[in-house]
């Protein structure tokens, strides 16, 4: 079943899409799903939650892939549904640097990371460092695609390099796994 909240978030991220996120006001999204903007905050404390509440509608439209898959597969099946997530909300996904990621939904996300970090053998002190470096490393390179730092008329290298950097993180991950003297990287 549909809340209003939902409407909201999902008119809030329609308002993203097709005008960036300063469009996201609590009047424009309130007229959008026509109600006024008091009636709004039954739903959102504030703009702050509002803009949660559109990275978790992101987020959530993220297919988590199955623990049936290989650590690597899964690490890589994740990274290509993020990079599909910020290529159809462009601007929304940019909010994953700016907000708390305290969301269900992002937990969600963190929770196969971590179980596919696990799986890979890597120690569990080690688990939030990989995971903040592979979160950064997709998000990032999404977002500098999507926000224009590469030209767009180089789709298929795009898609090449992505797959190359990530095949890197994940060596950096067997890497890590691979350590018999259970010592960290270095300072946190």
């Amino acid at each position: 079943m549909v809340t209003r909240k939902d409407q909201i978030l999902t008119a809030a991220l329609a308002l993203a899409d097709e005008s960036g996120l300063e469009a996201v006001t609590m009047r424009a999204v309130a007229v959008r799903v026509g109600i006024t903007p008091m009636a709004l905050y039954r739903h959102v404390a504030d703009k702050e939650a509002l803009l949660d509440g559109v990275l978790e509608t992101v987020v959530t439209g993220i297919a988590l892939p199955g623990p049936e898959l290989a650590w690597d597969e899964r690490l890589t099946a994740l990274a290509l549904a993020v990079r599909d997530a910020g290529r159809r909300h462009p601007t929304a996904l940019g909010l994953a640097f700016t907000r708390p990621g305290d969301t269900p939904a992002v937990r969600r996300l963190v929770d196969v990371i971590h179980g596919a970090l696990a799986d890979a053998g890597v120690p569990a002190g080690e688990w939030s460092r990989l995971e903040r470096m592979i979160s950064t490393f997709v998000v990032g390179f999404v977002v500098s695609e999507v926000s224009g730092r590469f030209p767009h008329d180089i789709e298929t290298f795009l898609a090449r390099e992505y797959r190359a950097d990530l095949a890197d993180v994940l060596g950096l991950v067997r890497a890590v796994a691979a350590r018999d003297d259970g010592s960290a990287a270095g300072p946190r």
